[in-house]
């Protein structure tokens, strides 16, 4: 079932009648360009279109900034709850970013958010197996499929009442079933939105 929206992040558009892309993660430290270029090269080769580039400080803004300049590979920056990462990688020139909007202060995630739209910046938001709360487990009555949902949906809820929907949606697990069962969940109760489809090693 093709979901209602697309997105666009350059050249790429995801979701809707789109195809269904290709991603994966850069392993190699940004500040490395010409390992981080080489293992692009070789992604692009192998028919990916998109991967996931870790922003751990700020100090690698500018190495980011150039493989955006680069590289022919599209490039979402991965954040992890420092918001100030988040808003360097959209003004640098990054398109897309993966962000847990749950881990920001309020205030912090409204200019994560209003920097996003006007720089026309797609957000990808999810849920891993490994980071469950007790509170979504509890939630859930232990069900692990139903919690990875329940935590896409306090991620997205955050979003959405700030009307914010140029969204992807992802929960991933190292276990298929589990996997499947969230990502029918979400589909099935946010049929608007593209979705990011992957296992995790971290359990």
């Amino acid at each position: 079932m093709y979901s209602k929206r697309q997105v666009k992040i350059n050249d790429l558009t995801i979701g809707g009648d789109a195809p269904v892309r290709v991603e994966s993660m850069l392993k190699i430290s940004l500040d490395k360009h010409e390992q981080v270029l080489a293992q692009c090269e070789r992604l692009l080769e192998a028919g990916c279109e998109m991967a996931r580039a870790a922003l751990p400080d700020l100090k690698f803004t500018s190495d980011l900034k150039y493989l955006l300049e680069h590289t022919k590979l599209t490039i979402m920056a991965d954040i992890h709850f420092d918001p100030a990462l988040a808003l360097a990688a959209m003004e640098t020139g990054c398109r897309a970013i993966r962000i847990n909007p749950g881990n920001m202060p309020l205030n912090k995630l409204n200019d994560v958010i209003n920097t996003a739209k006007n720089l026309g910046v797609v957000i990808r938001i999810g849920a891993n197996g490994g980071s469950l709360s007790l509170n979504q487990l509890d939630a859930a009555k232990g069900d692990r499929a139903q919690a990875l949902y329940l935590a896409v949906r306090e991620q997205a809820e955050l979003l959405l009442k700030n009307n914010f929907t140029d969204l992807i949606l992802s929960a991933k697990s190292s276990s298929v079933p589990e996997c499947v069962k969230a990502n029918e969940l979400i589909s099935k109760n946010y049929p608007d939105f593209p979705m990011h489809i992957g296992l995790t090693e971290a359990g």
